[in-house]
Protein backbone atom coordinates (compact mmCIF):
# COMPACT_ATOMS: atom_id res chain seq x y z
CA UNK A 1 0.00 0.00 0.00
CA UNK A 2 1.43 3.73 -1.20
CA UNK A 3 0.86 6.01 1.96
CA UNK A 4 1.02 10.03 0.93
CA UNK A 5 0.85 12.88 2.67
CA UNK A 6 0.44 16.75 1.83
CA UNK A 7 2.68 19.22 4.14
CA UNK A 8 0.83 22.27 5.07
CA UNK A 9 1.51 25.15 3.01
CA UNK A 10 4.58 27.18 5.13
CA UNK A 11 5.77 30.99 3.85
CA UNK A 12 9.69 31.06 2.91
CA UNK A 13 10.75 34.56 3.24
CA UNK A 14 13.90 35.57 1.69
CA UNK A 15 16.74 33.81 3.36
CA UNK A 16 14.60 32.36 6.06
CA UNK A 17 14.11 28.48 6.67
CA UNK A 18 11.28 26.30 6.63
CA UNK A 19 11.15 22.54 7.24
CA UNK A 20 8.89 19.76 5.40
CA UNK A 21 8.50 16.76 8.53
CA UNK A 22 6.41 13.87 8.25
CA UNK A 23 3.49 13.25 10.30
CA UNK A 24 5.10 10.15 11.38
CA UNK A 25 8.40 7.90 11.61
CA UNK A 26 9.18 6.93 7.79
CA UNK A 27 11.04 4.29 9.20
CA UNK A 28 8.09 2.49 10.71
CA UNK A 29 6.55 2.12 7.34
CA UNK A 30 9.16 1.78 4.93
CA UNK A 31 8.99 -0.92 2.18
CA UNK A 32 10.73 -0.09 -1.22
CA UNK A 33 11.11 3.82 -1.97
CA UNK A 34 9.59 6.90 -0.23
CA UNK A 35 10.12 10.40 -2.52
CA UNK A 36 9.90 13.95 -1.44
CA UNK A 37 8.87 17.12 -2.84
CA UNK A 38 8.34 20.61 -2.41
CA UNK A 39 7.00 23.00 -4.76
CA UNK A 40 6.65 26.83 -4.54
CA UNK A 41 4.74 29.35 -5.66
CA UNK A 42 6.14 33.12 -4.97
CA UNK A 43 3.79 36.10 -3.93
CA UNK A 44 6.30 38.39 -4.44
CA UNK A 45 9.67 38.70 -5.93
CA UNK A 46 12.11 35.38 -7.26
CA UNK A 47 11.70 32.14 -5.28
CA UNK A 48 14.70 30.73 -5.18
CA UNK A 49 15.76 28.28 -2.38
CA UNK A 50 17.38 24.87 -2.08
CA UNK A 51 15.84 21.73 -0.80
CA UNK A 52 17.70 19.35 1.50
CA UNK A 53 17.03 16.28 3.14
CA UNK A 54 17.66 15.64 6.58
CA UNK A 55 17.76 12.24 8.73
CA UNK A 56 18.20 12.16 12.76
CA UNK A 57 17.58 10.05 14.88
CA UNK A 58 15.60 12.22 17.55
CA UNK A 59 12.09 13.84 16.53
CA UNK A 60 13.18 17.21 16.81
CA UNK A 61 16.45 17.32 15.55
CA UNK A 62 18.33 18.46 18.10
CA UNK A 63 21.21 15.71 18.36
CA UNK A 64 22.77 14.23 15.48
CA UNK A 65 21.24 15.62 12.10
CA UNK A 66 22.32 14.53 8.91
CA UNK A 67 22.36 16.04 5.33
CA UNK A 68 21.58 13.16 2.82
CA UNK A 69 22.91 13.69 -0.40
CA UNK A 70 22.76 16.93 -2.23
CA UNK A 71 20.59 19.87 -2.04
CA UNK A 72 18.01 20.38 -4.82
CA UNK A 73 17.97 23.87 -6.22
CA UNK A 74 14.50 25.34 -6.47
CA UNK A 75 13.19 27.98 -8.62
CA UNK A 76 10.20 29.59 -9.91
CA UNK A 77 9.42 26.71 -12.55
CA UNK A 78 10.78 24.04 -10.86
CA UNK A 79 9.31 21.07 -8.77
CA UNK A 80 12.65 19.70 -6.92
CA UNK A 81 11.92 15.95 -6.01
CA UNK A 82 14.69 14.18 -3.58
CA UNK A 83 14.56 10.02 -3.74
CA UNK A 84 14.86 8.55 -0.31
CA UNK A 85 16.44 4.78 -0.78
CA UNK A 86 17.19 1.74 0.97
CA UNK A 87 21.10 3.06 1.85
CA UNK A 88 19.98 6.73 2.95
CA UNK A 89 17.71 4.42 5.62
CA UNK A 90 20.51 4.99 9.13
CA UNK A 91 18.02 7.16 10.69
CA UNK A 92 14.21 7.35 12.66
CA UNK A 93 13.22 10.58 11.26
CA UNK A 94 13.20 12.44 8.42
CA UNK A 95 12.92 16.00 7.19
CA UNK A 96 13.54 18.08 4.25
CA UNK A 97 14.80 21.72 4.87
CA UNK A 98 14.00 24.22 2.09
CA UNK A 99 16.15 27.36 2.64
CA UNK A 100 15.96 30.43 0.95
CA UNK A 101 18.02 33.19 -0.94
CA UNK A 102 17.40 36.61 -2.39
CA UNK A 103 13.99 38.35 -1.43
CA UNK A 104 11.14 36.85 -1.84
CA UNK A 105 7.97 35.47 -0.04
CA UNK A 106 6.70 32.16 -1.26
CA UNK A 107 4.21 29.73 -0.31
CA UNK A 108 6.27 26.53 -0.41
CA UNK A 109 4.06 23.02 -0.17
CA UNK A 110 5.30 19.55 -0.31
CA UNK A 111 4.62 15.91 -0.45
CA UNK A 112 5.57 12.50 0.01
CA UNK A 113 4.53 9.19 -0.96
CA UNK A 114 6.18 5.45 0.21
CA UNK A 115 5.17 1.96 0.02
CA UNK A 116 4.10 0.73 3.60
CA UNK A 117 3.55 -2.66 4.98
CA UNK A 118 0.04 -2.73 5.70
Amino acid sequence: MYRNQNFAAQTLTDAGVIYLNPAHNIEDIFEGSIQFTATGTKATGTFSASAQLQGANSADFSTGAVNLGSPVVLSDTVTGSIPLSGNSLYFTYYRVAITGSGTQSTSVVGTYTAKGRD
